[in-house]
């Protein structure tokens, strides 16, 4: 039986989806021009994941820049002091340095921003579409979550600064425990204090085992109330979305940028991340703005590269016709095939089919319509 066409990819699919989750939770959608003036990046270079901006002038003169990132111009264009938060989605395209080769590289973007007061249940409720939305794309999926406020708090309390600190962040994201034993010990860090600067990058697993190790290492209590947030919102999970989150103090971002909540998720068959985000409060407070600002973002470029879950032929019909056809017996031919749902193509018997991959076959002659059988 032929399986009804469907034109969407994958990632067409999903958006879709999303589109009605993030509604039915109150989100608004949010557009935004593809351009935004190059001195919000001059400014605000330390929030970029690279200083490289595609620039040009525009025809008033100004100095313009295809957009490498879609919270900035968000959270430049959000009320000063809003009456209630503001829930955005988007789905935006940006341009940034290919990790690949030297070249830009056009990614498309989904994803949501949730800015305002943030409590714990606004928390849980960016964490949860998180793990709908990896759902979505129908793949076995793993989210991981971490905090900044964690790994910042054990820096503070081991008096790591400047430059130390910026290279255990580093090492702590590669999960490099050989680097940050020898930054501990440059530190001037022994025994226990110079573990519990590595102790972190092998801090990862099920969230519940993973979070008991965690309370080992506390030394604040910065760092006791991450860990009682993170619990919260995985025990506001399912059992079954629980199972799929994984705690990982590994993850740490950048500190001007990030200082809560970091989020990561993977779906089946990716190498790389296709959701990353976390809680952004000091862009707020860089633009003069009340409140905080959590959301994530889905790459929908590195997600186009699965493969479609409709493989296999290109036509579900080929309708071949000689030149004494009635070209009524075509059309009608063609009209049932699409009508059912199926993808269906009408050819001239002269023209050549090698190139298509088929599953049903007519031919349509002056004798009328008849079933030419499957391609070989």
């Amino acid at each position: 039986m032929s399986q009804t066409y469907d034109p969407l990819s994958r990632a067409e699919r999903a958006g879709l989806e999303l589109r009605g989750l993030y509604e039915r939770y109150g989100y608004r959608k949010y557009r935004m021009g593809q351009f935004e003036e190059y001195s919000l990046y001059m400014d605000n270079k330390n929030f970029l994941s690279s200083e490289n901006v595609i620039v040009f002038t525009d025809l008033d003169g100004r100095l313009m820049a295809l957009k490498p990132d879609i919270t900035l111009s968000i959270v430049r264009h959000a009320a000063k002091e809003p009456a209630a938060a503001e829930k955005l989605y988007y789905t935006e395209t940006i341009y940034r340095p290919s990790a690949e080769s030297h070249t830009f590289k056009e990614i498309s973007q989904m994803g949501m921003e949730y800015i305002g007061v943030i409590d714990r249940y606004a928390t849980s409720e960016v964490l949860l579409l998180a793990a709908k939305s990896l759902e979505a794309f129908g793949l076995p999926w793993l989210l991981e979550i971490s905090d900044m406020r964690f790994v910042v708090g054990l820096l503070d309390a081991l008096g790591l600064q400047d430059g130390l600190r910026s290279r255990a962040l580093i090492a702590l994201g590669q999960k490099n425990r050989p680097a940050l034993t020898a930054i501990a010990a440059e530190a001037g860090l022994a025994g226990p204090d110079a573990e519990a600067l590595a102790a972190p990058a092998g801090l990862y697993g099920p969230w519940e085992t993973t979070l008991a190790q965690a309370r080992g290492l506390c030394r604040s209590a910065g760092m006791a109330e991450a860990l009682e947030e993170l619990e919260a919102i995985c025990r506001s999970m399912t059992r079954e979305r629980a199972e799929r989150i994984q705690l990982d103090f590994s993850l740490a971002g950048h500190t001007d940028y990030y200082n809560g909540v970091l989020l990561r998720g993977y779906l089946e068959g990716l190498p790389r991340a296709v959701l990353t985000g976390g809680r952004y409060d000091n862009i707020l407070k860089k633009f003069g703005k009340r409140g905080g600002g959590i959301g994530f973002a889905l790459d929908l470029s590195e997600i186009g590269r699965l493969p479609d879950r409709q493989a296999g032929a290109d036509l579900n019909l080929l309708v071949r016709y000689t030149p004494d056809a009635d070209p009524a017996a075509v059309a009608a031919a063609v009209a049932q095939a699409a009508d059912a749902g199926l993808r269906v193509r009408a050819m001239p018997q002269g023209e050549d089919p090698s190139g298509l991959h088929w599953e049903r076959q007519l031919w349509v002659d002056a004798q009328g319509v008849r079933e030419g059988g499957a391609e070989a």
